[in-house]
């Protein structure tokens, strides 16, 4: 029986991997299992040895098996709590899998079957998790990722009330020996009890996910709605200067009459005065071309102006070309959060600190890289191993997670270092994958 729970533990750890985002090497994990598998069942053995009530003897194993939560918690980089939500979901499904091999066994043979036939039933619970397994990776595992990267932890604490209740139901349904089995009750009302305990989690999580997903949709909206303030603040920008460009072409004459009659005069001083005036009209205010790619150079621009009005100096270097092989969308998603987070960073700061963000981006071979460089107060959020923005709205912890999804989206990374002062997050995607990346 203890190769079989061991067998089973090791099935339900490999699902957790598969669901949640590891954050050590693989030995590490191996041998972090092993470590934590043998004190657990090292516990078990005494609480076997010491405890004679069989009833209480059932609840102290599954108490004990609760210290895998260590494993979890040393292994993988989300919060405690979706960590905890995950290992019970995870045990309250592998569990439901073998009341409902019991079941079916209590249907079709009878009770007597099951009191001695316990191994093989075993034997089948596992192959059907093996058989699950490559599901749950190939299907399961990136959404279920992706749900949970932006569901905020006090969801999840109410989300794992129902996956540890859940648990409970049927660990108390359990029989304490072998001989109970006989005694396991209807199966009929067994199998709709499982029906119901996996239908209300299913509810459960697509209602999550429909919450969350339309938090995505209206954050989706909001880019696309900020990319057309772009192309707004650019059209105006461009008017104005056409506009300037008409007026100084008409008094372009005035000005070189006027120049040349102190020139006449000899009032040399007065024409440098006059000229350095000349150089500081509204026209030479105007925000240059910052790259080729039209999308970019518009959301660059916007919040250059908006640097500019917060007096933070921007220095932009950009080389991006206008057919890069990346969506102009997933270029606004990226550009948008890092400038706002670091205009954010830097209106934290003092007057009489210095506020500087450095943009510059290079094409090297096939990649694209980024860097963008800002002063902050040093003050860093951090959770599920992830830096975090500081903004309190619904869409709290989105932009950056969507940074991390276009990113890997093209094969890329994202690395982040600070100081005392200074953020400087640098990205790196590749651009050779323009026949791949679905627009």
């Amino acid at each position: 029986m203890i190769i079989y729970s061991t067998i089973v533990c090791l099935l339900n750890m490999l699902t957790i991997h598969a669901l949640l985002s590891r954050k050590k090497t693989i030995l590490f994990c191996i041998f972090a299992f092993v470590i934590n598998t043998l004190i657990i069942l090292i516990s078990v053995s005494l609480a076997n040895e010491f405890i004679q009530n069989q009833s209480i003897l059932k609840y102290i194993t599954f108490l004990i098996a609760f210290m895998y939560i260590v494993y979890i918690h040393l292994i993988f980089k989300e919060s405690l709590s979706k960590k905890i939500f995950t290992m019970f979901s995870i045990w309250m499904f592998s569990t439901s899998i073998l009341f409902f091999v019991i079941s079916l066994v209590d249907i079709f043979w009878g009770s007597t079957y099951i009191v001695h036939y316990q191994n093989q039933i075993y034997i089948i619970r596992i192959c059907l998790q093996i058989f699950l397994l490559p599901f749950v990776i190939r299907r399961i595992s990136k959404p279920y990722r992706k749900v949970l990267r932006i569901i905020p932890n006090k969801t999840i604490y109410f989300m794992s009330m129902y996956p540890v209740i859940g648990f409970l139901l049927l660990i108390n349904s359990i029989p304490e020996s072998r001989e109970h089995f006989a005694n396991f009750g209807s199966s009929y009302n067994m199998l709709l009890f499982l029906f119901f305990i996996c239908f209300g989690y299913l509810l459960v999580f697509v209602g999550i996910s429909a919450s969350t997903e339309k938090i995505s949709i209206e954050y989706n909206y909001k880019i696309i709605k900020n990319q057309v303030e772009y192309q707004r603040e650019n059209y105006k920008t461009l008017n104005e200067s056409i506009e300037k460009l008409y007026t100084l072409k008409h008094d372009i004459r005035h000005h070189i009459s006027a120049i040349k009659t102190m020139i006449l005069q000899q009032n040399y001083k007065e024409v440098l005065e006059y000229i350095e005036q000349f150089t500081q009209t509204e026209l030479s205010k105007t925000i240059p071309k910052t790259c080729d790619n039209f999308a970019v150079d518009s959301i660059t621009k916007y919040y250059k102006s908006l640097a500019m009005v917060k007096n933070i100096e921007m220095e932009t270097n950009l080389n991006v070309p206008e057919n890069i092989g990346i969506n102009a969308l997933d270029f606004c998603v990226i550009f948008g959060n890092c400038l706002e987070n670091a205009i954010e960073a830097c209106e934290k700061l003092g007057s009489e600190s210095k506020k500087q963000i450095m943009l510059s981006s290079k094409i090297i071979g096939t990649h694209f890289l980024l860097m963008i460089s800002n002063n902050f107060n040093g003050k860093i959020i951090i959770t599920d191993n992830r830096i975090l923005s500081s903004k309190v709205e619904p869409s709290h912890g989105i932009g950056l997670s969507s940074i991390h999804e276009i990113v890997n989206k093209y094969n890329g990374n994202v690395d982040i270092k600070y100081t005392e002062d200074t953020f400087v997050i640098t990205i790196i995607m590749c651009t050779c994958l323009d026949d791949k990346i679905v627009l």
